[in-house]
């Protein structure tokens, strides 16, 4: 036993001794500074006529003065320690990211040009989640100012009209577009490159309702955002409405040429309370940090709003955000692969 332990004990000894040496292809000095000041200070080797520092030769072929180098080469830690029969930690496996994320519906629209009619980076994010993504994932976002009455709509019927009017202005624009192109004259030389056809458009709105039934979007300035967010505060409880409108040609392209679907999804939030947490200081605070100037409500569930701000929610997350994901992929297979069907409760309607 105290053999074996010997044994052990040296083997140790050799691998810390080649640990311990400096690499050849350094200076020794690199190690150690204070000796090397030792060897060339003035004062403990000063200097005699005739007598010059060693010479060697750098890496790109010039000679240099410096210290002699060590002759021999580094020592190869990892076969010195096989070779006493030491063992060695392994390298921790790589880890994989999750696989990705297959649904039929999915699958299909990969192969086709996905149009979504929304300049928000948060809708492309929570699609491309999912898979949506890529060459054929297009951002288009409508051009028409969003001016519906307000005062002759209910907070549901502005945003599924607001909603629907992206879709249809975003898929009209792309089809006079890809005409256009097509009638266009050849310019000699110039291969003439026509759009896909459109195979799925995806358009959103988002607002806010507050108990009293008013509606909220963008704040309009810094005053107003102050005030938005007091009075979401001081009313406790407010609605964050989203409609999806989603349109797809139609195979057989009879009137009017497309199959459309809409949803309006809501979800309940509650603020917090000027005496737990939020009073008029944190939302000043927050409005300065500009996270809320571009989202309705104004405020970002996902970002340090929720943290300040909201107490709680009831339902969808994805729909504060900016879109129920799971209900828009509902609405992606109803007008791709069931076409002239009509779900019961649903508020799909046909374009006159």
């Amino acid at each position: 036993m105290n053999r074996s332990l010997t044994g052990l004990a040296k083997k140790i000894v050799v691998v810390q001794n080649s640990i311990a040496k400096p690499h050849s292809y350094l200076p020794t000095a690199f190690f150690s500074p204070l000796n090397y000041h030792h060897q060339y200070s003035s004062k403990s080797n000063p200097k005699t006529p005739g007598t010059t520092p060693p010479r060697t030769t750098r890496y790109d072929g010039q000679n240099t003065n410096t210290m002699d180098l060590p002759a021999e080469q580094p020592p190869d830690y990892i076969a010195a320690a096989r070779a006493h029969g030491i063992p060695l930690r392994q390298s921790a496996p790589i880890k994989r990211g999750p696989l990705p994320f297959e649904l039929p519906i999915l699958t299909y629209l990969k192969s086709k040009r996905v149009i979504l009619a929304s300049a928000s980076p948060r809708r492309k994010a929570l699609l491309a989640q999912v898979g949506l993504r890529g060459d054929n994932f297009e951002i288009r976002p409508s051009t028409l100012p969003e001016d519906i009455d307000k005062t002759t709509h209910g907070p549901e019927e502005y945003v599924s009209a607001t909603a629907r009017q992206k879709a249809l202005h975003v898929y009209q624009t792309a089809v006079e577009e890809q005409e256009t192109i097509a009638n266009a004259k050849s310019v000699k030389g110039q291969e003439k490159l026509i759009p896909e056809d459109v195979g799925l458009v995806i358009a959103a709105d988002t607002i806010i309702a507050t108990r009293a039934g008013k509606i909220l979007e963008k704040p309009r300035n810094e005053t107003d955002h102050v005030k938005m967010l007091k009075h979401l505060r001081d009313t406790r409880v407010h609605r964050v409405l989203t409609a999806v409108c989603v349109l797809a040609p139609k195979a057989d392209a009879s009137h009017p040429g497309y199959e459309i679907a809409m949803h309006t999804e809501e979800t309940k939030v509650y603020f917090a309370q000027a005496d737990d947490g939020l009073p008029d200081e944190v939302i000043e605070s927050y409005v300065k940090t500009r996270e809320g100037a571009d989202k309705a409500g104004g405020y970002a569930l996902q970002g340090v709003g929720g943290s300040v701000l909201v107490d709680k929610i009831e339902g969808n997350v994805d729909n504060v955000i900016g879109l129920p994901v799971r209900k828009t992929l509902q609405l992606c297979e109803k007008v791709c692969f069931r076409q002239g069907e009509e779900a019961a409760g649903s508020d799909e309607e046909e374009e006159d």
